[in-house]
């Protein structure tokens, strides 16, 4: 059957469909394109766009750790000659332009550099005619990475803040700005990265604003002069940042001074001074509402010299306070002046809580204790009058030799009086 079939099949049929007369003349017609091309001797004169030129440093620019950084994403055009069926297929993948006289490159600086051009592919029946520009500026420097601190030039003299409805006193506190980064890192040429004299972010806030202001600001790079920096060779990290200004009520808050160990019968109320007696603070509502005071670290009379009747102590806020007095220390005068000091020797040293079964003995044969009151009961002052004792409870059990322990103070004869400095005593303790 299948015999049958070809024997019967006639080419002439073929020519009478029109689809195979179609592709046969389409086919006909290249074949004898290529023909003729191929044997045409014809010069036709070709550009190639966008051809990318190289810059190759060599080994000792590297080494000394020279970098291209204006010159080497340059793209020319090249204009090429030759057979105008070879030419017409040249696209800028076959063409390589590279830079001359890399050599001379030794030192950072811009170099004017003449351009070649080679021939990379294949097809190599043409000649390069031109490259447009055949010179090149290239700007060869060190990297050089470095770290600014950003300055905050935030200008708010113009922004007004909500007042009081009773008596027209501004109730709130407009914050310093507050950034999200104080630092940042600029790498790129080392020419370029030394001429910034600073690094900063700027806006001019004004109007009345009632909540707190957030904006996204980006960060400019100042020359000596102050002139803005703008330098596509310079990568900076990060090129913006966060700035926020709280709008925070305030209030005024009391400084109230502490004591420890103060003598019996001292009315110490009437006896100090604290400068600044109160600040202003600016907080959140809830945080403010929770403060009536600010209270001082504790004065111990146990080590309060009489003479030194100026003591200074620091200020501290709770967290997400702002002291807008900005008073960051308290200076407390103690009025003494009618007290006085005296040394008392005391040899009378008692031991007490000595563990049963053993003896103590204090080998310390006296104590001068310093006692500080008024006048007039220091003048009076005996050693009868400074009971010291020695407290043995903390002492291990079973431990036996020397030890130096504290001696305990009792001058509770004494009304309006303390004694200061630390005292020990030595104590030997054997079992019976």
């Amino acid at each position: 059957m299948k015999t049958k079939k070809i024997k019967n099949f006639k080419l002439s049929k073929l020519f009478e469909n029109s689809k195979f007369i179609w592709l046969f003349s389409f086919i006909l017609a290249c074949f004898f394109w290529v023909a003729f091309a191929s044997q045409s001797n014809e010069i036709s004169t070709v550009t190639v766009t966008d051809v990318p030129v190289t810059v190759e440093l060599s080994e000792q620019a590297r080494h000394d750790g020279l970098q291209v950084y204006r010159g080497n994403d340059i793209k020319v055009t090249v204009q090429i000659r030759g057979n105008r069926l070879t030419v017409g297929s040249v696209n800028n993948t076959d063409l390589q332009v590279v830079a001359q006289n890399t050599s001379s490159i030794t030192f950072a600086n811009t170099y004017a550099l003449g351009l070649t051009a080679r021939k990379t592919g294949m097809k190599s029946d043409y000649e390069v005619v031109s490259i447009s520009p055949s010179v090149i500026n290239v700007t060869v420097d060190k990297e050089r990475t470095q770290q600014f601190t950003i300055e905050k030039n935030i200008n708010t003299s113009e922004v007004t803040l909500p007042v009081s409805n009773d008596d027209s006193t501004t109730e709130y506190y407009l914050a310093k700005p507050v950034i999200s980064e104080n630092h940042v890192t600029v790498t790129g040429p080392e020419q370029e990265v030394k001429k910034i004299a600073k690094v900063q972010v700027y806006d001019r806030i004004t109007g009345q604003q009632s909540e707190n202001i957030s904006k996204s600001l980006d960060v400019q790079l100042l020359d000596s002069a102050g002139e803005i920096i703008e330098n596509e060779l310079l990568n900076v990290s990060p090129k913006k940042v966060n700035m926020t200004i709280q709008i925070l009520p305030k209030k005024e808050i009391p400084i109230i001074p502490q004591f420890l160990h103060v003598p019996d019968g001292m009315n110490i109320e009437e006896l100090y001074s604290v400068k600044p007696s109160q600040i202003t603070v600016a907080g959140t509502e809830s945080i403010l509402n929770d403060i009536d005071a600010i209270y001082l670290d504790p004065v111990d009379f146990n080590s309060l010299d009489p003479t030194k009747t100026q003591i200074t102590c620091s200020i501290s806020l709770p967290t997400g306070c702002i002291n807008i007095s900005n008073e960051e220390q308290a200076r407390i005068s103690l009025k003494l002046s009618n007290y006085s000091s005296t040394v008392v020797t005391v040899s009378n040293i008692e031991v007490v809580n000595v563990p049963f079964g053993y003896r103590a003995d204090v080998s310390t044969k006296s104590l001068s204790i310093s006692v500080a009151g008024p006048k007039d009961i220091i003048s009076q002052i005996t050693s009868d009058n400074v009971k010291v004792s020695v407290d043995l409870s903390s002492i291990a059990s079973g431990f036996e030799g020397s030890k130096e322990l504290p001696a305990e103070i009792d001058l509770s004869e004494l009304e309006n009086c303390w004694c200061f400095n630390e005292y020990t005593v030595n104590v030997s303790i054997k079992k019976i």
